[in-house]
């Protein structure tokens, strides 16, 4: 509501009192935004950033309005601009004039994407000037990318490259570009992949495969990403499907809070770790008998970074989203109360890591428990029942003493056995003195 409608109120509604007035506007101003549409681009809130700041700021640059005058990323707008010329010079123009209109007509949907206090003083030209710049930057990044991959991209082109210069640079580009609060949408790059005369059916698939794992690289190529009722908001949600299309979780409601005792605890009930060797999603977790099959969890320099932004993007979803990421760490924040549980998973071949030992593992499991809720209808509800109705039966955990304290070791099973032989050798002799004095005692 502008000021003239303000004092038209004051007007028209005479000697009211003007608090009466200003909450009247307050109420009115929120109805005008009830409908507006749910965003999908936010600014993480306290509760999540406060206890690692640095996993949701990009390195190297900025995508958005969030982080675009930040100093230390300013270096790459130059990229971004050299970007702009590759492409206009692959398709053979010399004017932006058909993507400027093109990305103007989208500039109130894309508006619409982003949480209101992050578009705070950023005109219509300038925002549409970031977005054709920055969906630019992602496309041509994603088909260098893939040329440096393939073996043609030039020495020349690399050294006139500041990204492809250095490998680690493009590492940690790829890392950005799916940060949380470092998005566009992907709408966006949707239409200028249009507008560029060069897609196809799997383009979307051709170009952004190296966001996605490789046991998801086969979901990449047999589903229709564009075509789905649900696309993806933007870059991070388009790696959070498709990483969740092979992981089919058993869902019913239960409201009840869920754990489990940690590794440890579990192992010394009985219950086997054991590394999922079949392909599939890495958050596809089963208990079968007295075994837990887990995948192999691989932690490296970026892991936490990765894992912060899709939990911070489950975090903005409706209620009834399934929250799968934010359900698995919930679940191996349960598992790993010490470093000797992180020890335990790592011997398993649970867990394998290139950024440190089991301390840091178990340190890195602790943060990223801190204000992570798992979801009403929890992923891992049938694993979590199965495995506390195991260790509910104290023969399991009586068994499971057993094997431990007796039969860890073929040493021991050797002493078990020859103390038993004693024990009954033992018995005969008493039997047989018994059997003697009894003799002795009785009458010819």
């Amino acid at each position: 509501m502008n000021l003239n409608r303000g004092i038209k109120m004051l007007v028209k509604r005479g000697n009211d009192d003007e608090l009466t007035v200003l909450i009247d506007k307050m109420v009115d101003d929120l109805s005008s935004t009830s409908s507006r549409a749910i965003p999908s681009i936010h600014r993480v809130g306290d509760n999540l950033r406060s206890i690692n700041e640095k996993a949701y700021d990009p390195m190297t640059v900025a995508i958005g309005p969030i982080h675009r005058d930040k100093p230390h990323l300013k270096s790459m707008d130059h990229q971004k601009k050299k970007y702009l010329k590759l492409f206009l010079d692959s398709m053979g123009e010399r004017s932006v004039d058909i993507y400027v209109r093109e990305i103007r007509s989208l500039e109130e949907r894309a508006r619409r994407c982003y949480a209101e206090e992050t578009l705070i003083g950023l005109r219509k030209d300038d925002f549409v000037l970031m977005l054709l710049l920055d969906a630019i930057f992602i496309l041509e990044f994603f088909r260098r990318y893939n040329e440096d991959d393939e073996r043609k991209l030039t020495n020349k082109e690399k050294d006139n490259d500041v990204i492809f210069r250095f490998g680690n640079v493009k590492n940690y580009v790829l890392n950005d570009l799916v940060l949380f609060e470092n998005q566009i949408p992907f709408f966006v790059l949707e239409k200028l992949l249009q507008l560029s005369k060069t897609r196809d059916k799997n383009e979307v698939a051709d170009l952004f495969w190296p966001l996605v794992s490789k046991s998801a690289q086969k979901s990449l190529q047999d589903c229709s990403i564009t075509n789905s009722n649900n696309p993806p908001p933007h870059l991070l949600g388009f790696v959070h499907y498709v990483e969740s299309l092979q992981f089919s979780p058993n869902l019913y409601a239960n409201n009840e809070m869920k754990n489990i005792n940690s590794a440890m605890e579990l192992n010394e009930a009985g219950i086997i770790f054991k590394k999922r060797e079949e392909e599939g999603s890495f958050l596809d977790i089963k208990f079968e008998k007295n075994k837990i099959y887990v995948p192999i969890l691989a932690i490296a320099d970026l892991t936490e970074s990765n894992w912060r932004n899709l939990i911070a993007y489950e975090h903005y979803l409706p209620c009834r989203n399934q929250r799968k990421y934010t359900d698995y760490m919930y679940f191996m924040h349960c598992l790993i109360h010490d470093p000797r549980d992180a020890k335990l998973l790592r011997r398993c071949g649970v867990i394998s890591t290139w950024a440190g030992g089991d301390e840091m593992v178990y340190r890195l499991m602790k943060q990223m428990g801190n204000n992570v809720q798992p979801s009403d209808m929890f992923s891992y509800n049938d694993v979590f029942e199965g495995v506390n109705r195991h260790c509910m039966k104290r023969k399991n955990t009586w068994l499971a003493v057993l094997r431990r304290d007796y039969f860890d070791s073929p040493w021991k099973v050797i002493s078990l056995v020859a103390g038993f032989v004693l024990l009954g050798v033992g018995i005969v002799q008493m039997v047989f003195a018994i059997l003697s004095y009894c003799k002795f005692l009785l009458p010819n």
